[in-house]
C-alpha cells in the first residue's frame, strides 16, 4: 500500500488524495531544471502533489511559484504540502486547468515547468482524476506549448519531461511557438536498458543544444554516481 506521506530531506509530501503519486520523472525534472539567477516568477503546470514546485522552492530561494492543477483534490493537497513546507510564503496552487488559466491570467513568468500527461491509449481509467493526470488528451503538446508561449517572458525558459519517443514531436510543437531546445538529457534505467525518458529545456533564443545521457542505476536499487549527484539534496540517505 502506498504511504500517504513521502519524506524528503527538507520537506514532506502528502500523496493521499492526488491521483499521481511521487515518481522518478517528477524528482528528476525538479532536480535537473535550470532557472536563471535573475528569475522571480515560476509557473508549475499540473503540479499534482506539488513535488516539483517544492523542489524548485528549495533550490532557488528567490523565486515565487504559482502552481495550477485541474483536479480539485490534488490542488488542495498541493496547498496542504506548500503550507507545511519551509517556503509556504513563496508557493501557491490554484485549482484550474491550463486552458482556463489562459483566459484568466495575464501574469508573465521567467520559467515554466511541467510534467505533462502523455499516455495516448484509449482505455478508460477507473478514476477520472488519474485519467486526467495521465492521458494526453487533457493537455496535448500543442496546447501546452501554446500556453507556455503565452505566459513566458522574452528571456524565459521552460522544462518538461516526456517519453523519449515524443522528443521530436515536442520540439516541433515548441518551434511553432518560437521556443527552441537548449538542453536535452536522455534517461535510461541501467546500462542495458533502452533510453525511455527525455528531460527537455527550451528558450526563446535559438542556440546549440547541450545533449547528455543519464543512467539511473548501476545495480538494482543502487543509483549511479551521476544520478546520486543529481538528487543528493532531496532523497533521505538509504539505511
Amino acid at each position: 500500500m502506498t504511504s500517504p506521506f513521502f519524506q524528503f530531506q527538507q520537506f514532506s509530501v502528502r500523496q493521499r488524495d492526488s491521483a499521481m503519486k511521487i515518481g522518478t520523472d517528477g524528482v528528476l525534472l525538479g532536480a535537473w531544471s535550470n532557472i536563471d539567477a535573475q528569475a522571480k516568477k515560476v509557473l508549475d503546470i499540473g503540479t499534482g502533489t506539488g513535488l516539483i514546485a517544492l523542489m524548485l522552492a528549495q533550490r532557488f530561494p528567490l523565486i515565487e511559484i504559482d502552481a495550477i492543477e485541474m483536479d480539485q483534490a490534488a490542488a488542495e493537497e498541493a496547498n496542504f504540502n506548500f503550507a507545511a513546507s519551509p517556503w509556504s510564503e513563496r508557493l501557491n496552487c490554484t485549482p484550474i486547468s491550463l486552458q482556463v488559466f489562459r483566459t484568466a491570467s495575464s501574469v508573465i513568468y521567467d520559467h515554466i515547468i511541467c510534467n505533462p500527461p502523455f499516455y495516448q491509449g484509449t482505455y478508460s481509467i477507473e478514476k477520472k482524476a488519474r485519467d486526467q493526470a495521465r492521458n494526453h488528451t487533457f493537455l496535448p503538446l500543442n496546447e501546452l506549448f501554446s500556453g507556455i508561449n503565452q505566459f513566458l517572458s522574452s528571456q524565459g525558459s521552460c522544462s518538461i519531461v516526456l517519453p523519449i519517443a515524443y522528443k521530436d514531436l515536442a520540439s516541433e510543437e515548441a518551434e511553432k511557438q518560437q521556443l527552441y531546445l537548449k538542453r536535452f538529457t536522455a534517461v535510461k534505467g541501467n546500462d542495458y536498458a533502452p533510453f525511455k525518458r527525455a528531460l527537455l529545456s527550451y528558450s526563446r533564443q535559438p542556440s546549440s543544444c547541450e545533449s547528455t545521457e543519464l543512467i539511473l542505476e548501476k545495480e538494482r536499487h543502487q543509483r549511479t554516481q551521476a544520478h546520486q549527484a543529481l538528487v543528493k539534496d532531496f532523497y533521505l540517505p538509504k539505511p
